[in-house]
């Protein structure tokens, strides 16, 4: 059997079927009549696609230019929506199709692909993450708090945007002894000039509370 492979822009073909990502049919009417024409996924080079959409992807997070990201992250809709049809039981695919429709702005779709990823796999971290930075841009920081615990618990213990993130919620709730816990911790994976200047600003912080409690 020929299969499909992927080369440059996204297909015509592509194009047409990435508009859902689950059970995708295309849909014709005429005379008030809809016809359905199912796809047949067999024809599709799991491998070669899987590849071009993780270069895809990569570019997308290097990508500074707000345009092109937008077309990117269509790009990816569509090539994660049809690799999730392909293989409907590999979480990568689902968690990034959470992340995509969250950068898209569309919660419910997002909410329901990560959750979909945590049910396949126990334990999936970067699932985990997503999901904390899906709560994060939302301003919801108990809930981000939760799930990036649950990704420095299972693995994601060393990754330095993980200890950032949960060291920053800690900062905003007003909790500046976990904050500076979790600083130290981020500092120990990539030390930066911003993360001293954190810590610094929080022993402050401590310091002057206390000798304010003393005086009282």
């Amino acid at each position: 059997m020929i299969k499909i492979r992927f080369t440059g822009l996204v297909s015509f073909f592509l194009i047409l079927i990435f508009l859902s990502n689950s059970g995708i049919v295309f849909s014709a009417q005429k005379g008030g009549i809809q016809y359905t024409m199912p796809v047949d996924y067999s024809f599709f080079d799991e491998k070669a696609l899987n590849n071009e959409t993780e270069l895809l992807f990569n570019r997308y997070l290097m990508s500074e230019n707000e345009q092109q990201k937008q077309i990117f992250l269509n790009q990816l809709l569509s090539n994660y929506s049809i690799l999730g049809n392909i293989d409907s039981e590999n979480p990568l695919y689902f968690t990034r199709l959470g992340i995509v429709y969250d950068k898209l702005g569309k919660d419910r779709y997002a909410k329901s692909n990560l959750s979909r990823s945590l049910n396949m796999i126990e334990n999936n971290v970067y699932a985990y993450y997503a999901f904390g930075d899906f709560y994060y841009t939302r301003s919801q920081y108990l809930k981000a708090l939760f799930f990036y615990k649950r990704a420095y618990e299972t693995g994601y213990d060393k990754n330095f945007d993980t200890l950032y993130r949960i060291a920053k919620i800690y900062e905003k709730l007003g909790d500046f002894s976990n904050a500076i816990i979790y600083y130290k911790k981020a500092l120990e994976v990539k030390d930066t000039q911003n993360i001293r200047f954190e810590i610094t600003k929080l022993e402050g912080l401590l310091n002057n509370n206390s000798l304010y409690n003393k005086r009282r």
